[in-house]
């Protein structure tokens, strides 16, 4: 099922009448329900291989009660009412939406999706003042902007990419490449996915990153760069030789297995850790993706932003624009990070207690190592042809259907056909 209707929501108190006055309600907006004039309606992107369903929808409704409840604090006359779509359908349900005009009046999706729904008209720009665009980071903002420089939209959160496993079978998680291998031999299951996006880590511990970087650009490849890039693919291939190291076809096959008991170590998302804590309990270790000869790893993060819905009326609009604004201040930025533990600030300003948590020093980690995989990132993240290919030849060469030369040489004209 592509949407679960969630009701609005709000502090604790008195919620259950609430819920009860509003379950029935559909996404609308806001012009659409004058009884409710301080409603604001929230559609929320999800993974594309999650189901969406009743735990999923209590799962964002109290990632969402940190932001509202505050809001609220400020303005209790404005209440809440969200519904889930999944990723890889919600634009042509916005494009039915608007056509209707019941879109909402905030999008909270991934950069890229907000990016895509913005160059087809489905959102609007978001008006980014000086003093706004001053709270973030410049390679963010670029990464918000469609050709002609409009934001697609506002930056909220940081989603980062690190290692989870079970402290009960592996007390001492590997801190590099090498290690991680090694605790394979020694019996240890672990998982990994051919999805690019869950595996494009290891370029960076490998040594292949700035190679591939260069070759994302179309930048001619030089030898050294090439046996970068053959050494970092002989590193797949012989990871996928090792009886306990197994490739899934993707990233939620291995979590779910890992959630089972049946794997020792994967790679994770922060956004998958409320799910895998109630699975695994105090048995769950977060920390950061192995490094290796190549340096740190080179995880890909993605931002989590609020875009603006084309069907507000003008009320809508204002109170859609000022929660927004509301919820890039720094000390909201702050609750809401150290509230979830699963996701960063964007706001640049905001200063996270590392010492803390581990799992929040992974997450740090993994913020500044993404840093290095920009290039590739932006290109992850505009549904570039060059990516469905790409994996495709990885899943070939992880089960032994390439070789890492002829695997390399196809990669790169692979890259060269795209300049």
């Amino acid at each position: 099922m592509a949407l679960l209707q969630a009701p609005r929501f709000r502090s604790h108190r008195g919620k259950g009448r609430l819920l009860s006055l509003l379950c029935g309600l559909t996404l609308m907006g806001c012009s659409s329900a004058p009884q409710l004039p301080n409603l604001i309606y929230l559609a929320i992107g999800t993974k594309a291989d999650q189901t969406i369903d009743a735990e999923m929808v209590e799962e964002f409704r109290y990632r969402l009660s940190l932001l509202s409840d505050g809001y609220q604090q400020i303005n209790p006359a404005t209440h809440f009412q969200f519904a889930l779509y999944s990723t890889e359908k919600i634009t042509a349900a916005m494009r039915r939406r608007n056509q209707a005009g019941l879109g909402p009046d905030l999008m909270f999706v991934n950069g890229d999706t907000a990016r895509r729904l913005l160059e087809q008209g489905l959102v609007d720009p978001f008006p980014l003042t000086p003093e706004l665009a001053n709270l973030f980071n410049a390679e963010d903002l670029k990464r918000m902007r469609t050709g002609n420089g409009a934001m697609a939209g506002l930056p909220i959160l940081i989603q980062t990419q690190v290692a989870c496993f079970n402290r009960k079978r592996l007390p001492n998680p590997p801190t590099n490449v090498e290690e991680l291998l090694g605790a394979s031999a020694q019996g240890h299951n672990i998982g990994l996915s051919v999805d690019l996006v869950s595996l494009f880590w290891t370029a960076g511990s490998v040594g292949a990153l700035n190679a591939l970087n260069r070759a994302a650009v179309g930048s001619p490849i030089n030898p050294e760069e090439r046996r970068s890039i053959v050494n970092w693919l002989a590193w797949l291939q012989n990871a996928a030789n090792q009886r306990r190291v197994t490739f899934y076809g993707n990233a939620s096959s291995t979590l779910q297995e890992f959630s089972a008991g049946r794997l020792d170590w994967i790679p994770c998302s922060s956004m998958d850790l409320p799910r895998l804590r109630k699975s695994l309990g105090p048995a769950l270790g977060v920390t950061s993706l192995p490094s290796g000869p190549g340096g740190s790893a080179s995880p890909v993060n993605r931002l989590k932003v609020l875009a603006l819905g084309r069907s507000s009326s003008q009320p809508g609009r204002k109170r859609a624009l000022t929660f927004s604004r509301f919820s890039v201040n720094p000390l909201v930025q702050r609750g809401l990070t150290l509230g979830s533990q699963t996701v960063l600030p964007a706001n640049r300003f905001v200063q996270i207690p590392v010492q803390s948590s581990r799992t929040l020093a992974a997450m740090v980690d993994s913020q500044r190592a993404g840093e290095r995989s920009a290039t590739m990132v932006s290109l992850l993240e505009n549904d570039n042809p060059r990516i469905a290919a790409t994996q495709s030849l990885i899943a070939q060469l992880v089960f032994g259907e390439v070789s890492p030369l002829a695997a390399t040489d196809r990669m790169i004209r692979l890259f060269e056909r795209q300049r």
